[in-house]
């Protein structure tokens, strides 16, 4: 199924594969958000959570990586990933979703979120 991939400073990018997805998330020069989408309704998106101060500092430090949000859109529901994560698991999150695996479901914890 394509997707496209939508950024804060890049166009969108309809149609996206796997290596162009890697080469622009490989980096955030993307900006403070990226989601990739089926349609309007079902969507894996990510947000940088970067804030001054002292958790975020310990976060860059354990992780290398700005803090992210990882949410994801399906059947009128949605849901955010439990805690913050790294923007490498934002981009095997993206990669895996893209592919139509599961990898991006199990590897971690989801609870549903109100709208």
């Amino acid at each position: 199924m394509p997707m496209t991939l939508t950024t804060e400073v890049l166009n969108d990018v309809p149609d996206v594969n796997a290596a162009t997805l890697d080469e622009l998330l490989a980096s955030d020069a993307f900006g403070k958000f990226a989601i990739l989408s089926a349609s309007d309704e079902e969507f894996i998106q990510a947000g940088n959570e970067w804030e001054p101060g002292a958790a975020c500092v310990a976060f860059i430090q354990t992780h290398g990586s700005d803090p992210w949000m990882l949410e994801y859109r399906e059947r009128g529901q949605q849901f955010r990933a439990e805690g913050q994560v790294t923007l490498e698991q934002v981009r095997q999150a993206f990669q895996s979703y893209l592919s139509g695996g599961s990898e991006w479901r199990t590897a971690l914890a989801w609870r549903e979120i109100s709208l």
